[in-house]
């Protein structure tokens, strides 16, 4: 299944709400995404039965799961918060490389919610430099390939710590 750019980038915003915890937009407009995603060839239940509310008076409550699924069947899978802050980390970075998360978002996420969790690391750091001081640093803002190589290396690192943890562990 080839998802257009634009299908891309809406499942990407939809993964990066459920980062943040707050699903934004309407019951219809999922109905309405699945109908895309049935179009662009994803054939599931969960995705029929999330294109039966595009005239669903529901609200985002009632629909996040058939959401978690559809986007995991996309190839854009919820990350799960509640797991050690290192694990986010690595799966948030690796979402920003891959494009499966919003650059600035995923971003945003890594330098708000998990460097002081992950007792600072110099990636994100330099991932906020690239984001914050370009100006000092350079006449233009980043490329987003610039970012993404950046997230790449955030996710090194944490994979990384993930390893080193756990062979202290063993």
């Amino acid at each position: 299944m080839e998802l257009s750019p634009e299908l891309r980038n809406r499942l990407a915003e939809l993964r990066c709400d459920l980062l943040w915890g707050r699903l934004s937009g309407s019951a219809p407009e999922t109905g309405w995404l699945a109908c895309e995603l049935i179009e662009a060839g994803l054939d599931s239940p969960a995705v029929w039965e999330l294109a039966g509310y595009t005239l669903s008076i529901g609200s985002m409550t009632d629909v996040e799961p058939l959401v978690r699924e559809v986007l995991a069947e996309s190839g854009f899978p919820p990350i799960d918060v509640q797991r050690p802050p290192w694990e986010v980390a690595r799966d948030v970075a690796q979402g920003v490389a891959e494009g499966t998360l919003p650059i600035g978002k995923g971003a945003d996420f890594l330098i708000l919610e998990l460097r002081d969790k992950c007792d600072g690391p110099e990636e994100i750091f330099r991932l906020m430099g690239l984001i914050d001081d370009w100006e000092a640093a350079q006449a233009t803002p980043p490329s987003d390939d610039e970012l993404r190589g950046q997230a790449r290396k955030v996710a090194n690192a944490a994979t990384d710590r993930l390893e080193a943890m756990n062979d202290q562990g063993s």
